[in-house]
């Protein structure tokens, strides 16, 4: 997805040099320019304060003018982050990609451990029951209003940097390429939007049938907290590794603190004994064992 989003961004940058070639336009004056300054992305999540010159060019733009100017830059990033529209934008798809492999992960780890499930459970009646459509129905909407926000969000962002870059007397050019380093901060935060949309599908996946298998079949169910155990984990969430909650439990972590961002831990249900300890044995003991050595490796 991040290709895409990125052929996305690309493509809005070359509708909107090809819009100010055509409407920025005005004339050099010979004064002493000033320093123009603003924030923008280098490298991924750094942000670096950049410098232009101002007070150098006179812009031939009405108010009038400037307010359509800004219509059509509204319309652009429309046109390419919200295309296919509510019913069937083009991030849907790949949401609805992680939401099918996290019921099939979910399955298959819940076949392996119950005989009762594998014999009664199959992944069509899964992917067709009503719930999950709902689940697909509830992910799609909530997918739309993140892309909304964030194309309403770029457009505010453009619009001061026009409005600014007109009124200070900055040239085109280095208008275009301030514009051009400020669509970079929005697509920053429409690739970290998208990891969480996707993952969040794929968890919700997992949570729904560990679930279902509950009220269905009555099966003693939980979800086994798997941290990414990266450099960058939170330690709060590299020490759930392993341990077993139910999805209540789950859902509260992920609704507070923002919990839920930039996180790349997964839970998977598994089968609960009666004391609520973990069928597998064998599992829990390899996972605890992570979680001590990522411990051990963040203390050193």
């Amino acid at each position: 997805m991040d290709h895409d989003i990125e052929d996305r961004y690309y493509a809005i940058k070359v509708a909107l040099k090809a819009l100010f070639d055509q409407r920025l336009t005005g004339r050099d004056r010979e004064v002493n320019g000033s320093n123009w300054h603003f924030l923008s992305h280098v490298n991924g999540e750094d942000l670096t304060l950049y410098q232009v010159n101002a007070g150098k060019f006179i812009y031939d733009m009405s108010p009038q003018e400037l307010a359509d100017l800004l219509v059509i830059v509204q319309t652009i990033l429309d046109d390419h982050l919200l295309e296919g529209g509510e019913q069937k934008h083009w991030a849907f798809d790949y949401v609805a990609a992680q939401a099918q492999r996290g019921t099939l992960e979910a399955f298959n780890n819940l076949s392996q451990q119950s005989q009762v499930y594998a014999s009664q459970t199959t992944l069509q009646q899964l992917l067709s029951s009503p719930a999950y459509q709902n689940q697909i129905a509830s992910a799609y909407i909530s997918t739309y209003s993140d892309w909304i926000l964030e194309s309403d969000r770029a457009r505010g962002d453009l619009a001061n940097i026009i409005s600014d870059a007109i009124g200070r007397g900055v040239n085109p050019r280095e208008t275009a390429n301030v514009i051009s380093k400020r669509l970079d901060v929005s697509m920053a935060r429409a690739k970290n939007m998208a990891q969480t949309e996707q993952v969040g599908a794929l968890r919700q996946a997992q949570w729904n049938e560990t679930d279902w298998s509950r009220e269905r079949l009555g099966l003693n169910t939980g979800l086994m907290w798997l941290s990414a155990l990266k450099p960058t984990t939170r330690s709060w969430h590299a020490s759930r590794h392993g341990k077993v909650y139910t999805t209540e439990e789950v859902r509260d972590f992920y609704a507070e603190n923002g919990n839920r961002y930039h996180c790349y831990c997964s839970q998977i249900p598994v089968l609960l004994n009666d004391d609520g300890s973990i069928f597998n044995e064998g599992l829990a003991n390899k996972l605890a064992k992570e979680r001590k050595q990522w411990t051990k490796a963040e203390a050193a």
